[in-house]
């Protein structure tokens, strides 16, 4: 098979590409695309070096190793320590990233002669795919961050009134001052208060009991308050019991996305 210098070129300055990425979408060290696409680029043309003029493979394993750290050099400012942890890195993307390729670009056939390899796809497609992957895996790895933040916050409550309970997760929204008369109160989606006291959506539209003026959590709206007999909040392995909890209504669909479906309020801890 026929590999022109150009495409092994280009090949190896994406995939380096690809790879000083994932290593800076794990330990996000100080860096900037020219310095990334630099490092790709001086890593590529040691590549090619080694492809195309050394035999040795004790000589080529140290110019692997030399340039490995040159790319790190080039791409991060860092401290020893980073360092360390960015080169580590940076080699175990490497060959895990080379497994993937070998499996996307490559079909081996088993003949009577032996192991037959052919490519199923150009790798220059494959190395921009891994790229846009990168970018793709950035977003995610953001949108888990801010999810991990958040779960940190949730706490399960059980909600009891009457003999009835319901168990649900509450998030602790630091916003919510809400309370009346100095006691706090939590805001329940309307759809449990309606399976903890045992009553449909009308009734709970028609009720004429108290309302809280909030302006955060619904917009400008009077929230429904109900007083109930108990509420346990649960925070590790600690339960906390309150008695006679306010509890306002939201009738609106805010926890209809969420993962929880009550936002406690810092005034009861």
């Amino acid at each position: 098979m026929t590999i022109y210098i150009e495409s092994f070129l280009i090949q190896n300055i994406l995939i380096n590409f690809c790879l000083l990425r994932l290593v800076y979408l794990t330990t996000k060290s100080k860096t900037s695309t020219f310095k990334l696409v630099l490092s790709a680029i001086v890593g590529a043309i040691f590549s090619v070096v080694c492809a195309y003029l050394l035999t040795s493979n004790l000589i080529m394993n140290a110019i692997k190793l030399i340039t490995s750290i040159a790319m790190i050099i080039i791409a991060f400012n860092v401290n020893f320590k980073q360092f360390l942890f960015d080169f580590i890195l940076l080699f175990a993307y490497t060959y895990a990233v080379f497994g993937a390729i070998i499996a996307l670009s490559s079909a081996s056939y088993f003949t009577s002669f032996g192991v037959v390899t052919a490519s199923k796809i150009n790798l220059n497609l494959i190395a921009i795919l891994v790229i846009v992957f990168s970018y793709i895996f950035e977003l995610v790895c953001k949108h888990i961050k801010f999810k991990i933040k958040s779960n940190n916050l949730i706490f399960p409550i059980t909600l009891i009134d009457n003999g009835n309970k319901v168990k649900i997760d509450a998030y602790l929204d630091t916003g919510n001052l809400l309370n009346v008369a100095g006691e706090p109160v939590i805001v329940v989606d309307a759809r449990e208060i309606m399976k903890l006291k045992k009553i449909n959506f009308i009734n709970l539209y028609l009720y004429k009991g108290e309302t809280v003026a909030t302006n955060t959590v619904c917009g400008s709206d009077n929230l429904k308050i109900f007083k109930i007999d108990s509420m346990q909040l649960k925070i590790g392995k600690e339960i906390k019991n309150y008695t006679n909890q306010l509890v306002a209504v939201n009738l609106s669909n805010t926890f209809k996305n969420t993962n929880y479906k009550a936002l406690l309020s810092p005034l009861l801890l």
